[in-house]
């Protein structure tokens, strides 16, 4: 079995939101249980937060403190991760926090410092609504004063910007300030399925050139007109057309499990072998394939 690095599950806030099941075993498509069938697998556990519903930071201080708690109680299984050189030297899971919507700051900037003292090691500048920093996939605008602070900051801090969620002036102004890789951990490809979360042509190409990964995710809408329905034949039209745009090396994994609904064929990690299959006989060598389980995700990581 080959090592999976994925970009972007919202298991920590489904666990806390349904006050069911724990990390080791629970009902959804991210458990210990799951990982330990597909082999080693690292990835982003992402603490959400709707801005909406308001008290932003106290809601990620909970989500960290879940995180915690999950890591503590299965500290023979999984350990959280914040640098390359960690991932590849443990052989337990990886668990590395991220953060999906940064208007879990409140405005405070300061407060970067906290999550990098945290672990944090990816955080999205927006979710599906305008906040402070800038506008979401579906809004027009570019980043905001705010906005282009956050992503200095970010970058201070070894925080990879993730701009999956962003619309395409944000992605514009990131790549004009950027002086690191930035990642899509969980968006697909416009060209292929025009939803205003996937990404354009030239969005995908930014990224590459800037030495950044884009993560496949798993979402039906994002994938094909079908809503209901997330099929292999699908993601390989998506991973196919964006190693054509932006090269082998942008190619990632973002399934956005546990954030997803709908009949899955990969409802959880130990099916991904199944793509690896459908992905081969598209025309993916098994160093592309290797590199788009985990190599390129470390790298930008590194």
């Amino acid at each position: 079995m080959h090592p999976v690095f994925d970009l972007h599950c919202d298991t920590i806030y489904e666990l806390q939101q349904l006050g069911t099941g724990t990390l080791a075993e629970n009902s959804g498509q991210v458990s210990l249980a799951w990982m330990d069938k597909a082999g080693q697998v690292t990835a982003c556990f992402a603490m959400f937060v709707d801005s909406e519903q308001g008290n932003c930071w106290r809601s990620a201080q909970r989500l960290h403190e879940r995180f915690l708690l999950e890591l503590e109680q299965n500290q023979d299984r999984i350990v959280q991760v914040r640098t390359a050189d960690e991932i590849r030297g443990s052989s337990l899971h990886g668990a590395i926090l991220s953060c999906e919507e940064l208007q879990i700051l409140e405005g405070e900037l300061s407060r970067i410092g906290t999550l990098a003292s945290w672990g944090v090691r990816l955080a999205t500048l927006t979710w599906n609504h305008e906040n402070d920093y800038g506008f979401p996939h579906h809004l027009a605008g570019g980043l905001k004063r705010l906005g282009f602070s956050a992503v200095e900051e970010l970058e201070h801090h070894n925080i990879l910007v993730d701009v999956s969620h962003l619309n395409d002036e944000g992605l514009n102004d990131v790549a004009s300030i950027s002086r690191k890789p930035f990642v899509a951990s969980h968006s697909n490809c416009r060209s292929v399925t025009n939803h205003s979360r996937n990404l354009s042509d030239r969005m995908i190409r930014t990224i590459a050139d800037k030495g950044g990964v884009v993560g496949l995710n798993f979402c039906p809408s994002f994938l094909s007109e079908d809503w209901m329905r997330s099929s292999i034949e699908a993601m390989v039209r998506h991973a196919v057309h964006l190693k054509q745009v932006g090269g082998s090396a942008v190619t990632a994994l973002g399934t956005d499990y546990d954030g997803i609904t709908g009949e899955l064929e990969i409802p959880h990690y130990d099916a991904l072998s199944l793509l690896w299959q459908a992905l081969e006989k598209s025309g993916f060598t098994s160093s592309e394939l290797q590199a788009m389980w985990f190599e390129n995700a470390l790298r930008v990581f590194s």
